[in-house]
């Protein structure tokens, strides 16, 4: 049983479900500033998780083929409309980006994608369950600010976690430290890019660079058995 997938997404509903009922008792400007203030922490996870690479330019090299690809078949456009199809949209650009930049956040985080093919292939769930704790209080947060709709979050995280968990014996065995270190630089710069819009720094396209995790892996291997 994925037992940390499932605690993962649980602890995104219930903080989403917990930040949006309490969130309505807090003057708007303190929610909308702990949002703001996990936005710098997800800048700040993000900068750890690219100094543990060896070699950026493999990683450079993938958010390259990402970005090209993503704008191409207008992710950001596409990622925009999930809030409409969940029924949250307040009909605010604002909103739906921060909405989406926060699914992207929680769903595409390099740790919760590692820690799922780590499930599926080990049965470990020390990664997810770590995660479950910062999903919490991030869903909590994120919800004081964007209402209850943020706990919907946990359904696209349920699947693509399921499909990492039930694929990672295709996955796993072609992938070393270095290449991990790599895919963790490459969500770091996604978590950054996304800590960036939350807190209201920098709008940046960041869904365009989702496809950059599906290149990552190839590239990465190819470069370090090239190279070295």
């Amino acid at each position: 049983m994925p037992w940390g997938i499932i605690v993962d997404c649980s602890s995104v509903a219930l903080g989403g479900l917990l930040g949006g009922t309490l969130g309505k008792y807090f003057p708007q400007r303190i929610c909308d500033y702990l949002s703001k203030f996990f936005g710098i922490t997800s800048i700040a996870v993000g900068i750890n998780l690219i100094g543990q690479t060896q070699s950026l330019s493999p990683v450079i090299l993938a958010l390259l083929l990402g970005a090209i690809i993503g704008e191409a078949l207008k992710l950001e456009e596409h990622m925009d409309q999930l809030p409409m199809r969940f029924g949250c949209a307040k009909g605010d650009s604002i909103f739906v980006q921060k909405y989406t930049s926060v699914l992207i956040l929680i769903c595409f985080g390099s740790l919760g994608l590692i820690g799922a093919m780590t499930e599926g292939m080990t049965g470990d769930s020390s990664l997810l369950f770590i995660k479950a704790m910062l999903d919490f209080s991030g869903g909590a947060i994120f919800a004081a600010s964007l209402g209850i709709s943020v706990a919907l979050v946990a359904l696209p995280q349920f699947v693509l976690y399921l499909l990492l968990f039930f694929g990672a014996s295709f996955i796993m065995p072609y992938i070393d430290t270095r290449i991990i270190a790599d895919f963790s630089a490459c969500g770091g710069v996604i978590a950054l890019t996304a800590g960036l819009r939350i807190a209201d720094i920098k709008p940046i396209r960041i869904a365009s660079l989702l496809p950059a995790l599906l290149f990552v892996i190839p590239v990465s291997g190819l470069w370090h058995r090239m190279l070295g």
